[in-house]
């Protein structure tokens, strides 16, 4: 019951992010931020090779996700994701998907960004901090995340496009 609670809240964080940057974007008067592309939302696909224990079960996973970046001042950015991962068992095959959702920040310096987001994995029903570094071309984001707390860890390599 927990884990959908948390579920519900992180999409309900991205909503409000969406409606906020939507009015943003609605008032023409005001200039876009000159470090930033004004590409809030985007879609990425991640592989996702396991690590330490995770290892053990299951082999290289996949996964799309929803991507959310807002500048804030230059070089500190809003960040935020949510997305399904799909995990294949070493022996039959049957996999685990999990849920993710997380929320952070970026500090970007040009086309180059490292992020640290805290996010809710369920199925193996953890919390994580998730570093990252990654690069991003106007619409474009290249990333390594890893989920770097508790025994079933993962890295990601994401790409992602904004729209």
């Amino acid at each position: 019951m927990l884990t959908k609670k948390l579920m519900v809240a992180g999409w309900v964080v991205l909503l409000l992010c969406g409606v906020a940057s939507g009015a943003v974007a609605a008032d023409e008067a005001k200039p876009r931020a000159p470090w930033h592309s004004g590409n809030y939302w985007g879609l990425g696909a991640q592989v996702s090779p396991p690590r330490n224990d995770f290892a053990d079960k299951y082999s290289t996973g996949y996964g799309l996700q929803g991507m959310f970046n807002y500048p804030l001042i230059p070089l500190l950015e809003v960040s935020a994701s949510v997305g399904w991962n799909h995990f294949p068992q070493e022996a039959d095959g049957a996999g685990i998907d999990i849920w993710e959702t997380s929320l952070g920040a970026r500090f970007a310096l040009g086309a180059f960004f490292m992020s640290g987001e805290m996010g809710y994995f369920s199925k193996v029903d953890e919390w994580s901090y998730m570093p990252g570094l990654g690069l991003r071309y106007d619409h474009w984001e290249f990333s390594l995340r890893v989920k770097a707390v508790g025994s079933n860890s993962w890295s990601g390599l994401r790409v992602g496009y904004y729209f």
